[in-house]
């Protein structure tokens, strides 16, 4: 008997037997009239005995199947290549993107990422080559290579690259991995090859971009749909067994440019100084030659003046000539004597002024005849 309080009781004046009898009803109404064939009108199996009914599941089953296998999604960085009856046929871009199926084949490709290939590295991809992990040494044969000056050199270095056409990726190289790696090794040997050991030691920016260039050039030939990135030379060194020597000879290498830069130091600053002494006096030397010869010259010219003036009146010049040598005399002389031809003793003379009263007398001299030898006028001290 139901509680009429309770609100989870039968509503409508409906009882569990009511309710079964209407879920049966649209079970019969849904399949169709049955004939039992069980004890509860089930085949044998347990299914539906309908045909029809089991027709329109099959059908909704198959339509699912087919609707989810039409959708594919693309996601971002990928592209998709779509084969039908194993031959390309497009690409798709990133998005929701439908196809037919068991005929057409979508191939995901990653064109963004960057791949990268390692030689001569400790964590190298060899792809399969059994060279193991090398450190970065000898045992990595790819890393050594020999020069033009035939040393040998051992060369690590890194290519990075991403798919630039995902069609010619997939279906013109058979292994793409291995076609970067052998392009790679075979461009920077021949490279390494053209170039002395030295050069190659110093010049990884050139011999990255040549061989990031050549590399290109190599697999656009082949059309692999590959883009190189970048190319990066990170190690060049002598083999390990050899690097001590190597070192010794950079150390004494190094020494050789110092002492020659001491050197060189040493030579600019002595080398300036002496020839600017050098030319110093050279330049004395010429123009000491040359006042010697403009005086000479000047000598000879007054010479041939006075010669000609002499020739002309000689007692006048001789006369001349002979009072301008004592006016250039007399200053330079402290005591004056003055003998007079007519005593045969000295005349004293009573200097009271003495030597600055003959330096500061007025400087004519008086002569009776030109015959006679002039004596200068001698100044009345005052009494």
């Amino acid at each position: 008997m139901s509680d009429p309080g309770n609100p989870w009781g039968n509503r409508g004046g409906k009882k569990p037997s009511e309710l079964d009898d209407l879920i049966a009803k649209s079970f019969k109404k849904f399949f169709g009239p049955k004939k039992p064939s069980g004890p509860s009108g089930a085949g044998p199996d347990g299914l539906p005995n309908n045909p029809k009914g089991l027709g329109a599941i099959a059908f909704g089953l198959a339509g699912i199947i087919l609707v989810w296998m039409s959708v594919y999604q693309i996601q971002p960085g990928e592209q998709g290549v779509i084969l039908r009856f194993g031959q390309f046929h497009n690409t798709s871009q990133p998005g929701l993107n439908f196809l037919i199926p068991w005929i057409e084949k979508v191939i995901k490709v990653d064109v963004e990422s960057i791949r990268k290939e390692e030689f001569g590295l400790t964590r190298a991809t060899t792809s399969g080559r059994g060279l193991g992990e090398f450190g970065g040494n000898a045992s990595d044969l790819s890393s050594l290579m020999l020069t033009a000056d035939l040393n040998v050199i051992q060369v690590n270095w890194v290519v990075q690259y991403k798919i630039r056409d995902p069609e010619m990726f997939l279906f013109n190289i058979e292994n793409p991995r291995e076609v970067v790696r052998d392009v790679s090794e075979s461009v920077v040997r021949r490279l390494t090859g053209n170039r002395d050991f030295n050069y190659v030691l110093n010049n990884r920016a050139e011999l990255a971009d040549s061989t990031k260039g050549e590399m290109q050039q190599v697999l656009d030939k082949y059309n692999s749909g590959i883009q190189l990135v970048v190319v990066q030379f990170l190690d060049i060194n002598p083999p390990d067994p050899v690097r001590p020597s190597f070192n010794e000879v950079n150390e004494a290498e190094q020494d050789k440019i110092r002492l020659g830069n001491e050197a060189q130091q040493e030579f600019n600053r002595k080398i300036p100084k002496a020839t600017g002494t050098a030319r110093k006096v050279i330049e004395e030397a010429e123009g000491y030659a040359i006042e010697k010869i403009n005086n000479a010259q000047g000598e000879v010219a007054r010479f041939k003046s006075i010669l000609a003036q002499y020739q002309n009146a000689k007692e006048v010049t001789r006369t001349r000539l002979y009072l301008e040598a004592l006016r250039e005399a007399l200053p330079q002389v402290a005591e004056l004597v003055i003998v007079d031809q007519s005593q045969k003793g000295v005349m004293p003379l009573l200097n009271i002024g003495g030597a600055a009263a003959l330096q500061n007398r007025p400087r004519t001299i008086e002569s009776t005849s030109p015959t006679t030898n002039p004596v200068p006028s001698q100044p009345t001290p005052a009494p």
